[in-house]
């Protein structure tokens, strides 16, 4: 397994005051100078989550909403203030300016253990693949789902998955690259969005041999990744690194100190360049580890050598939405 060139450490970008925020933050999304991303759950018991909205200059004055069961993404719409959410069993719409939630449709798949993870947008603002996760991290119970918000339908395109977690789109939305992180890779998939298929084309990155699990994932453009790496024992800093899905090769990487269990990377616009917006967790953390771990669950932002931000896809949604 090849090393990145270059390492950079990340600073401390949210610190949360609770230990309930800092149990699962992930899936941050950037639109203009504002960032959303959900808390999972508030703890291991915790049948909730929440959504959170700041503005990048100033994270601290955070808004955070209560939501009624655990959500696994949240995706900007065409329709301010409106979000795409997968909470539990179900996809639907969650209104930040009146704290609405309107579910729109309801997994086939009821089985308590299984719940929605990370999702992605098709380029052309359409559709939407999102993922499952065996809550227990276990067996192969998940699947991976396409929902279109023009007819509410939801349609299963895969199944055997264990966690269903960062997704990619390339080829103007023909291919997927999607990583199931117990399988410790990225999985290439041929996509097609008028007939509902999805066709398995091989692993596209292999990271067997490196430490950690692989989590979310997304787009630095050019076919670059930039992927979380959750490591589940103890170490002094987590890791983020960007890949070249054509060769394999480590580009570029990142560290967060005190925080070993880093879940999503997310690339913001800034005056002065590109950087990277990185999630951690507590989750699953024992008491002496946590100690530990002074940051963990923290935000970072980090600085890179990219020179711009792939473009932010909202999805359309219909009037009734």
């Amino acid at each position: 397994m090849t090393r990145p060139r270059t390492v950079t450490p990340a600073d401390v970008w949210f610190d949360p005051v609770s230990e309930e925020a800092r149990y699962l933050p992930e899936g941050p999304r950037a639109t203009g100078d504002s960032l959303v991303w959900v808390n999972i759950q508030t703890g291991p018991n915790a049948g909730c989550g929440q959504l959170y909205q700041a503005e990048l200059d100033d994270p601290q004055a955070v808004i955070v909403h209560e939501l009624p069961g655990r959500p696994g993404f949240a995706l900007p719409t065409d329709q301010p203030g409106k979000w795409l959410l997968g909470i539990d069993h179900v996809v639907g719409i969650y209104d930040t300016a009146i704290g609405l939630w309107q579910p729109l449709a309801m997994l086939p798949d009821t089985n308590p253990r299984v719940i929605i993870n990370d999702g992605e947008i098709h380029p052309d603002g359409t559709a939407v693949i999102f993922g499952t996760k065996d809550t227990q991290f276990a067996e192969p119970i998940a699947s991976l789902y396409l929902f279109t918000p023009a007819d509410n339908r939801l349609t299963v395109l895969t199944t055997g998955q264990t966690c269903s977690n960062g997704k990619v789109f390339a080829d103007n939305g023909r291919t997927l690259y999607d990583i199931d992180t117990p399988r410790k890779g990225v999985t290439r998939y041929q996509f097609d969005l008028a007939k509902r298929t999805l066709t398995e084309a091989g692993v596209a990155l292999d990271l067997r041999g490196r430490e950690g699990f692989p989590d979310g994932m997304c787009s630095a453009g050019d076919g670059i990744v930039v992927i979380a790496i959750y490591k589940p024992d103890f170490a002094d800093e987590g890791v983020a690194v960007a890949y070249d899905l054509q060769t394999g090769r480590a580009m570029e990487g990142w560290v967060t100190p005190g925080s070993p269990r880093v879940t999503c990377p997310c690339l913001v616009q800034r005056p002065d360049g590109v950087k990277l917006l990185l999630t951690t967790a507590t989750e699953g953390m024992p008491a002496e580890m946590r100690a530990l771990c002074p940051n963990a669950g923290a935000l970072f932002l980090a600085e890179t050598t990219f020179t711009a931000v792939p473009p932010v896809v909202l999805l359309r949604l219909t009037s009734s939405a």
